[in-house]
């Protein structure tokens, strides 16, 4: 399992993937576009080249009720990423992961990629959990 995490921004789109075992993560250069249409031939792109068998991408969800402009433009990217690819695309709670990001690094050119990292690692300790509760229950 190569899992692909997207932190989609706006000008700056942040990429991670995990070893083929599912269990770490590394940040990957980030994709620095502000179209939507050559980011996503990029992201399909790396899917391909990195033999990428699931992506998992980071939804912010608002602290309060309702969504935001940024909401709509991820569900929308997602949309379309999944009628491009062959493989899953799954969405994820990224809430503070910018946070975290930037007490981890300093640089603004991987911010984004730390960013995507920290939303792969929480996705794969999630499903490590789910299979050792299958296993033990």
């Amino acid at each position: 399992m190569r899992v692909l995490a997207i932190d989609l921004g706006s000008v700056r789109t942040g990429l991670a993937l995990s070893d083929v075992e599912g269990v770490t993560c590394s940040p990957l250069p980030p994709i620095v576009e502000r179209d939507r249409d050559k980011t996503l031939l990029r992201v399909a792109s790396v899917i391909e080249e990195r033999q990428v068998t699931q992506v998992v991408v980071g939804l912010p969800r608002p602290l309060r009720a309702g969504t935001n402009e940024h909401v709509q433009q991820v569900l929308d990217f997602v949309e379309r990423l999944r009628g491009s690819v062959q493989v899953p695309v799954v969405t994820w709670d990224e809430r503070f992961t910018s946070k975290l990001a930037e007490k981890a690094r300093s640089t603004r050119a991987s911010l984004d990629s730390v960013a995507a990292c920290y939303i792969l690692q929480d996705y794969l300790d999630s499903l490590r959990n789910q299979a050792a509760g299958r296993e033990g229950g």
